[in-house]
């Protein structure tokens, strides 16, 4: 039972990080295309896009930060439960 709660977590973790990777893409995508619509070199673009991709990076912990401590810790509290109900069982399967 608690392999299958860690595994839950884990999931929604790895959903949550795959969403926000996704989103990352589609925003940096669209900003290059706007970019070359413009006609700014190459390499100002690259610039650009390497300041934008930083700021997507720290607002999406800024606002999921809180939430991947919490699944995190969830998961962390089920390793412990699990080593403590059921010591004889020493591999836990992801």
């Amino acid at each position: 039972m608690i392999q299958n709660a860690i595994s839950v977590v884990v999931g929604l973790i790895l959903g949550l990080f795959t969403l926000i990777v996704s989103v990352i893409a589609v925003i940096e995508e669209a900003a290059r295309k706007g970019l070359v619509a413009l006609g700014i070199p190459h390499q100002v673009q690259t610039a650009l896009l390497a300041l934008l991709l930083l700021l997507l990076v720290v607002g999406s912990f800024r606002l999921f930060g809180r939430l991947f401590g919490v699944l995190i810790g969830v998961v962390l509290v089920a390793l412990l439960l699990h080593a403590l109900f059921a010591p004889e069982t020493t591999a836990v399967a992801f």
